[in-house]
């Protein structure tokens, strides 16, 4: 839930520009690097090595690839598109304002040179205001979309939970892991994947 960036860079360059053409009427100390040294490295082969592998072949444990889950499972996809229309939707709010604003601030340049001097410190003062007013509306909308990501995330988190323990005891599974490139869980023996048969019980769940 990340295309806003862009938006915002053009924004803050078009309310830097907005500022200089106000501003055009109006009136290394370098820290020492330090190199750490470099450890020594380790000698793996002195290293004890285990002479048994604790099992119990009692436990029935699987896992599924959770970036391939979210892709593929319906209700991820949902609050996916809920939450991109809604940053659409921001985006296009703030862009018109920008976009007003900035020709306002040119058409003030070109007029300021035969404007007298109250009606130009007035002008001034109005686009200065509104300047401030977009800024606040882009931290508005910001932290609006922040908190709806928060709250769809935990949404999603939780209801795919409730599933996941109706699908374990439904597949009889004592363990049910989630593996991501990146994550906590180092290696998952392949033979133990389950992930095409969660996303399609998770989708089967989220249709009811």
């Amino acid at each position: 839930m990340n295309s806003k960036t862009n938006l915002y860079f053009n924004i803050a360059l078009s309310v830097a520009i907005i500022f200089l053409f106000i501003l055009h009427f109006s009136s290394n100390n370098t820290d020492e690097i330090v190199k750490d040294d470099k450890p020594e490295k380790e000698n793996f082969s002195e290293l004890p090595i285990p002479n048994k592998v604790i099992s119990n072949s009692n436990l029935k444990i699987a896992f599924v690839n959770s970036d391939t889950v979210a892709a593929n499972y319906l209700f991820s996809k949902q609050l996916n598109a809920d939450f991109m229309a809604k940053q659409s939707s921001a985006e296009n709010k703030l862009r018109k304002v920008a976009e007003k604003l900035q020709v306002d601030a040119e058409r003030f340049q070109q007029g300021a040179p035969i404007m007298g001097r109250e009606e130009l410190e007035r002008t001034q003062a109005e686009l200065m205001q509104r300047q401030e007013e977009l800024q606040m509306m882009e931290y508005e909308l910001s932290q609006n979309l922040a908190i709806q990501e928060q709250k769809e995330t935990k949404e999603y988190v939780e209801k795919t939970d409730v599933y996941m323990q109706t699908i374990g005891k439904e597949l009889g599974y004592d363990y049910v892991l989630s593996y991501r490139v990146g994550g906590p869980m180092l290696f998952a023996n392949p033979e133990l994947d389950i992930t095409p048969q969660v996303i399609e019980l998770l989708n089967k769940e989220y249709s009811k």
